[in-house]
């Protein structure tokens, strides 16, 4: 993931494509998108089973709701 100033600076990026601009957010969406309890259970010993119960179960449909937006 690459963080830039704006816009106009993410278009002027020698890698730029078009089709990446969907992934532009500010930088307030990004940490609420971070905020997700998917990421903040990763350091969980159980981490994957924890993702099969209700509220992993739940974080995951959030977060593909989200990247949806």
């Amino acid at each position: 993931m690459n963080l830039f100033r704006s816009e106009q600076h993410a278009k002027r990026w020698n890698e730029w494509e078009e089709s990446m601009a969907q992934t532009l957010h500010p930088v307030e969406w990004w940490i609420e998108t971070f905020r997700n309890p998917i990421f903040r259970n990763r350091s969980r010993p159980d981490y994957l089973t924890w993702l099969a119960t209700d509220e992993g179960t739940s974080a995951t449909m959030e977060f593909a709701h989200r990247l949806e937006q």
